[in-house]
């Protein structure tokens, strides 16, 4: 837990600023709101939702949490001008 009151974590993979984390319940806990470190296992600040309890997850060293994927947008089929 830092100071500012975000959750700081280790990632795997490099996530997408904004998306979403979930707890090993699959419950919504909070939005990425920074990446640094290095590239290939770099550090996230979680924003946490204020419906959140603090305290469970500020000295937990061991919880798993997940980040969703995002889906890729669809592409717009363009119309041919005649």
């Amino acid at each position: 837990m830092s100071n500012s009151g975000k959750l700081i974590a280790r990632s795997s993979k490099t996530p997408h600023f904004g998306a979403l984390i979930f707890d090993k319940n699959k419950k919504k806990i909070g939005k990425i709101a920074n990446i640094f470190g290095p590239t290939k296992n770099p550090y996230i600040s979680v924003r946490l939702f204020k419906s959140i309890n603090l305290n469970k997850y500020s000295n937990s060293e061991s919880d798993n949490l997940y980040v969703a994927v995002n889906s890729k947008k669809k592409e717009r089929k363009s119309r041919k001008m005649k």
